[in-house]
């Protein structure tokens, strides 16, 4: 399945939400948000200036994404747990987001915590090699 335009523009979009939660783009989140960009198809120039530009644009608003299934939906909490916790430290504003995200698309909290509990295990939010969740769908 070929993830249209529309749906990796919000995917996209909810990212960036959820790296300005905290108030503090890292440069670890802006390196792995541009890996993000490159994977969705996105300019490399347009995901530079969304990152730049997220702490102040009002018209981004934090309204919680609601995937075309339930796969997507857990590909996004999976990278999106990656991305909060590669400067090693979570936010609690930024997993208050992660699980608006996940009661939006129905995904109840114990489904959350196991993810947060395995990626914290395998250490999965340093971003290394290993490939985003979303790839499976591109």
């Amino acid at each position: 399945m070929a993830l249209p335009l529309l749906d990796r523009s919000n995917y996209y979009k909810g990212l960036l939400i959820l790296i300005r939660r905290d108030r503090i783009i890292d440069c670890r989140e802006r390196a792995l948000m541009l890996e993000i960009g490159r994977v969705l198809d996105f300019d490399r120039r347009f995901c530079e200036a969304a990152i730049n530009d997220v702490l102040r644009n009002r018209h981004i608003k934090d309204e919680p994404i609601v995937f075309p299934n339930r796969q997507i939906a857990e590909c996004f909490l999976r990278d999106g747990l990656r991305i909060a916790l590669v400067d090693e430290e979570m936010h609690p504003r930024e997993l208050a987001w992660l699980e608006t995200i996940a009661r939006s698309n129905q995904l109840n909290a114990a489904w959350l915590d196991a993810e947060v509990d395995r990626i914290r295990e395998n250490k999965d939010g340093s971003g290394g090699s290993r490939p985003l969740a979303i790839q499976q769908f591109l």
